[in-house]
């Protein structure tokens, strides 16, 4: 009898392990087939039966393993933040430099060392799919609009920082575009940084209108039209530019491409400009242009430029590009009349956008005096205008969105012979 007992445990526990592994579900009412048998041949009673149904269903629900969740879409899944969040992008970087400078008799031992900081942070918001309005704030003198660089001296004092940009910016379709307020126009026209330096953000409109495209060897062609509010006067007629350019782009293969283009610039009342600079009141770069016994600038400045870029990309690895810029002023008078005339020339070859690419360049600037209006021209040739200059640069990409750069001008006086300037910098710029 023991031995038959025996047995039937063994039958019962491997129905058991059966059902556990088949996953076999029922409700205490509902015996297994097996267990209904051995209960019909009085082998085990109706209560042992429902005992072993229930403590089967038992183990078998504490060893299954728990059905995944359902996955939320990403689009259902609910944000930790307000939605409005998702309509700001945030910009910006910081530099920082070291820099030197080198010209005979002006420095003790003839040379100079400075390290500087530049941080520019902002972001630009998204208030409808044809209207954005951004903020940018930089730190710097607010009345040199030439530099955003805060040097470390002072005795630790603390560094200013002011509103660089301040704009609302309109595309209601792919033909017309609208900016206006205080905004870096480089995204929008085509200039060197010899004609406008790189940190210039400028204050009124400028629209541009794409007038023709095309899939063929012609691109597009569009039109860039601007005013700047540069300084009102209560007695007298503010002091504004006007202007505006044509530009055409090229395709010229799978791996050329070309962009041709002319502006015209009119600055209007220019010398209440001068007036600014003579007085202190205004920073950066020194007046370059002719004066008269007075003080006063003889030229006016109507200004004509031509340039041409090129670009090959054939090389992924070593992208070649070339660009060109004539200046012509118009309105130059007297001994400006005779020195009116600028060029500008780069070309870069490389990319540095990844870790350890570098790209070269070499960049040529060549104004005389009355060629460019001086104030917002490139500061770091140490002239506004009336220079030849040679620039070299070697960039380097680094970890993330950063990379190294040195750089190197040699710059002297085209009109009046004095001593040539060597100044060179090192800098580590991060993207963020």
């Amino acid at each position: 009898m023991k031995t038959a007992r025996a047995f039937l445990f063994l039958v019962i526990i491997s129905t058991t392990t059966i059902l556990i592994g088949t996953g076999t579900h029922a409700a205490a009412d509902e015996l297994d087939p097996l267990l209904r048998l051995l209960v019909a041949k009085g082998v085990i009673t109706q209560e042992e039966a429902v005992s072993l149904q229930a403590e089967s269903e038992a183990i078998e629900k504490a060893e299954a393993p728990a059905s995944p969740a359902a996955e939320t879409p990403p689009q259902a899944a609910e944000k930790s933040y307000p939605a409005w969040i998702d309509r700001f992008d945030a910009k910006g970087d910081i530099r920082l430099r070291y820099e030197g400078f080198s010209q005979d008799g002006s420095y003790d031992d003839d040379r100079r060392d400075r390290f500087r900081i530049r941080l520019r942070a902002g972001f630009e918001a998204t208030v409808t799919d044809w209207m954005k309005v951004g903020l940018e704030m930089r730190n710097g003198d607010p009345s040199d609009p030439v530099s955003n660089n805060t040097s470390f001296d002072g005795g630790f004092q603390f560094k200013e920082f002011n509103l660089a940009e301040g704009y609302l910016q309109i595309r209601p379709n792919k033909r017309f575009g609208l900016i206006a307020g205080k905004f870096d126009a480089k995204k929008w026209w085509t200039v060197s940084d010899f004609q406008w330096d790189d940190d210039v953000t400028v204050e009124g409109l400028m629209t541009n209108f794409s007038l023709a495209s095309g899939d063929g060897a012609f691109k597009s062609l569009d039109l860039v039209a601007y005013g700047f509010l540069i300084e009102e006067q209560k007695s007298s007629s503010d002091a504004n530019l006007y202007g505006g350019q044509l530009r055409s782009a090229f395709r010229l293969g799978t791996s050329d491409s070309l962009k041709i283009g002319t502006g015209f610039d009119v600055w209007k009342n220019p010398q209440h400009i001068a007036d600014l600079t003579a007085s202190g009141n205004l920073k950066g770069n020194k007046i370059t242009n002719f004066l008269d016994a007075d003080g006063q600038l003889i030229s006016n400045f109507e200004i004509l430029n031509l340039f041409a870029e090129y670009k090959n990309t054939s090389n992924k690895r070593w992208p070649v590009k070339f660009t060109l810029f004539y200046y012509k002023n118009l309105g130059a008078k007297g001994i400006g009349a005779d020195n009116d005339t600028g060029y500008y020339g780069r070309i870069q070859v490389g990319n540095y956008k990844k870790q350890w690419q570098m790209a070269l360049r070499y960049t040529y600037y060549y104004s005389e005096p009355d060629a460019l209006f001086y104030v917002f021209t490139q500061s770091d040739t140490a002239r506004g205008s009336d220079a030849e200059a040679h620039r070299f640069d070697l960039r380097l990409g680094f970890i993330a969105k950063s990379y190294f750069n040195f750089t190197w001008y040699n710059t002297k006086p085209v009109y009046k012979e004095d001593k040539t300037i060597n100044r060179w910098q090192l800098d580590y710029i991060v993207k963020f």
